[in-house]
């Protein structure tokens, strides 16, 4: 009874038993074709996914470094998966590694893609398959901070200093790239700026000929440095020049004042200290006029004249200016002065009257001056006036009073500075009494 039941059973199975797979082989097919036009199987392109190192002390423990080349240290992804899951697949979720345990003898390591999410229901193919390695001995080594500005303070202003937080960085990295480095500096930008600058300056690495070194298997202890800087007003001053001693007998210095190259200076400091200064003055030994016949030209280096806590504004500038003196021969020249060009101030209740000139020709007085040509030449004997001072005089005699008498007073003339009256002039000075006059009469 029970074999009938089984047979049965097979019977129903077996039988048109080709035609059934067939129905359950189409049925699968047609679910397969409803299932992929619902959810599709596609294709999304991510690009410049960065390759991440692992395990990269299989390398710096062994005291070499690498460096990633030929661009390889990026790749673009295409994922493929069900557009159900694609769509929720961001660049944030690929991830490309490169695991250094399993360096080649040719300095590769393979490439292995995978995602944050969904990642056994994705395929990944990568634009490069290889991350491509420069490997050298590590190299250490170390230079001074340069510090440097860009751009151009206010107008009227420059800059005085600029002081480093620290003086020195210190870098790693591989050998064939260390040892082009020659200096290294940090630039700030004081454009435009008219009091000091504190900030913060990137430090760069340069070879010998100014050629940036940039590298990212380079590694420096510090990549800025704190700068500051000092920002300083100006002021053009003129130069003053002192002479000593006397040129040889018979010759006087010329009465232009010495002429410089340059004729004044632009100098710096703050403004406290700027205020004060009107001109710089330079006494120096090399204007000595001794014994000197001919003009002369000097070259004097004027940095130690300038005053505490000022520099020169050129940073350029040395100092050293060049100083002309002129020296000309003495002349001499004799002027007649007019009559009417003379003087002395009466004393209260006196008459005066000077006894030169006391009779009905009188002539022109005659003095003699000295000086240069071009000074002496300029003299207008017209316009020079001799003059008693009744008031000095009086204190010479040591009078207290004028009286009725004659006197001797010494004649004073407006002459330039630059002329010298040679010798002593005099003219005698009559006060009469016109009361005691009268009384005679």
């Amino acid at each position: 009874m029970k074999s009938n039941k089984i047979n049965k059973i097979t019977g129903l199975i077996t039988h048109n038993f080709g035609l059934k797979l067939l129905a359950v082989i189409v049925s699968c097919g047609l679910w397969f074709v409803v299932d992929n036009i619902n959810d599709p199987v596609t294709s999304k392109l991510f690009t410049n996914i960065p390759v991440e190192i692992v395990n990269e002390n299989k390398i710096t423990s062994e005291g070499k470094v690498y460096e990633i080349i030929d661009n390889t240290n990026t790749t673009n992804v295409w994922v493929r998966g069900k557009s159900s899951i694609l769509k929720d697949i961001t660049r944030d979720d690929i991830r490309a590694e490169a695991d250094m345990a399993e360096l080649t003898f040719m300095n590769t390591v393979g490439i292995k893609i995978s995602s944050a999410r969904n990642n056994s229901e994705l395929e990944f193919t990568s634009s490069i398959e290889n991350v491509k390695l420069s490997i050298e001995d590590i190299r250490r080594g170390e230079e001074p901070i340069l510090t440097a500005t860009s751009g151009e303070p206010a107008e009227g202003y420059i800059v005085s200093g600029i002081t480093p937080s620290q003086n020195v960085v210190r870098f790693s990295g591989p050998e064939s790239l260390i040892k082009q480095i020659d200096h290294a500096e940090a630039v700030v930008n004081v454009n435009g700026y008219s009091s000091d600058v504190i900030t913060s300056g990137e430090i760069k690495l340069y070879d010998a000929d100014n050629n940036e070194i940039k590298s990212s298997s380079i590694k420096m202890n510090i990549s800025a440095v704190n700068i500051t800087v000092t920002i300083l007003p100006t002021k053009e001053i003129p130069l003053d020049f002192v002479t000593s001693d006397s040129p040889a007998s018979g010759y006087v210095m010329s009465a232009k004042d010495p002429i410089s190259v340059p004729e004044t200076v632009t100098i710096a400091g703050r403004k406290s200290v700027l205020d004060g200064i009107t001109k710089l003055t330079i006494a120096d030994s090399a204007l000595s006029l001794r014994d000197k016949t001919e003009d002369f030209t000097t070259i004097i280096n004027i940095q130690k004249y300038l005053p505490a806590n000022t520099q020169f504004a050129d940073s350029e500038f040395s100092g050293n200016v060049s100083v002309t003196i002129g020296i000309e021969a003495l002349v001499t020249r004799e002027l007649e002065i007019p009559v009417r060009n003379f003087a002395a101030t009466a004393p209260e209740g006196f008459n005066l009257t000077l006894r030169e000139f006391d009779n009905e020709n009188p002539q022109p007085y005659k003095i003699r001056i000295s000086g240069t040509q071009d000074a002496i030449d300029a003299v207008n004997a017209e316009a020079v006036i001799g003059v008693v001072d009744m008031d000095a005089l009086l204190q010479s005699l040591g009078l207290e009073q004028w009286q009725a008498g004659s006197y001797i007073g010494e004649l004073r003339f407006n002459l330039p500075d630059n002329v010298t009256l040679e010798g002593t002039y005099r003219m005698t000075i009559v006060l009469e009494d016109p009361q005691y006059n009268e009384d005679i009469e």
